[in-house]
């Protein structure tokens, strides 16, 4: 009976030892593309079984966020994954593809936020046309915008949140 424990002993202790956590990387860009980040998302040589396992929310779509390395070294640690971070390395980005910016034309002269004639935080003059009428009003930017680009503003006199393409510096334009 003691061969049989000694036995059953040394079989747990050596198959513990030879038993390898897969290795998993950083993916170089973390894309997020549903309303959670997963385990596949972010590593690189993650097992099928584990890559579906959600780490957090999801940014909103055409957003960006961050995942703190910490959290993301217990959640690979928890799931059996070896995971070394890289030195210094702190957060990582998670991008959300889709929204309004996904939904815009690329724009034929390369505009550059540096191009914006809007900048996020500027007070806009907005004038909203439709047939017959046109309505003028003071709203604020939410984000940079280049002439032709489409950008959301707020109406500070209703908080509504408004889509106006640029039409020039301090100037948009939103149609019915």
């Amino acid at each position: 009976m003691l061969r049989l424990c000694v036995a059953i002993c040394l079989y747990f202790v050596f198959s513990v030892g030879f038993a390898h956590a897969q290795t998993v990387s950083l993916r170089p860009r973390i894309e997020a593309n549903s309303s959670a980040v997963t385990m596949g998302e972010v590593f690189d040589g993650v097992p099928s079984e584990i890559a579906g396992r959600a780490l957090s929310p999801a940014p909103a779509p055409g957003q960006v966020g961050s995942l703190q390395v910490s959290m993301l070294s217990a959640a690979a640690s928890a799931a059996g994954l070896d995971f070394t971070p890289p030195p210094g390395v702190r957060a990582v980005q998670v991008i959300r593809p889709g929204g309004a910016r996904a939904t815009l034309p690329a724009t034929s002269g390369g505009q550059t936020i540096a191009d914006a004639a809007v900048r996020r935080g500027d007070f806009v003059n907005l004038v909203y046309e439709a047939p017959g009428m046109s309505l003028n009003m003071r709203a604020r930017a939410l984000e940079d915008g280049a002439i032709g680009q489409g950008i959301r503003l707020i109406n500070t006199a209703s908080n509504r949140t408004i889509d106006a393409v640029v039409t020039g510096p301090g100037a948009a334009r939103a149609n019915p």
